[in-house]
């Protein structure tokens, strides 16, 4: 469950906001399986719909792949690494906004 938004009275951003949680719930779940941790899911301040979700250490070409083929399917994403473990996050609808590319 996304949290932190209310649908408006409009019936057509209804159905957008539907579809875009849907589309994020579906990429969570393959980030899920491909990093076993549990993807955070948010609304941003442009209105689109962030999932989040930390990566520990070093993943294989396989989950590489796997990652940036999830990835490539939002309509923004990015990555943050530190030390021991890497974050990648992806947003689906909304507007960018100038910090969106910080966790």
């Amino acid at each position: 469950m996304v949290e932190g938004r209310e649908t408006s009275d409009d019936p057509l951003a209804d159905e957008e906001l539907r579809a875009a949680r849907a589309r994020a719930g579906e990429l969570a779940a393959e980030l899920a399986v491909l990093t076993r941790e549990r993807p955070s899911i948010t609304w941003t301040r442009g209105g689109a719909v962030r999932v989040s979700v930390r990566v520990r250490g070093t993943p294989d070409l396989g989950r590489t792949v796997g990652l940036l083929a999830v990835l490539s399917r939002a309509d923004r994403f990015g990555h943050r690494r530190a030390e021991g473990w890497q974050y990648v996050w992806l947003e689906i609808g909304g507007t960018p906004t100038k910090d969106e590319d910080s966790p």
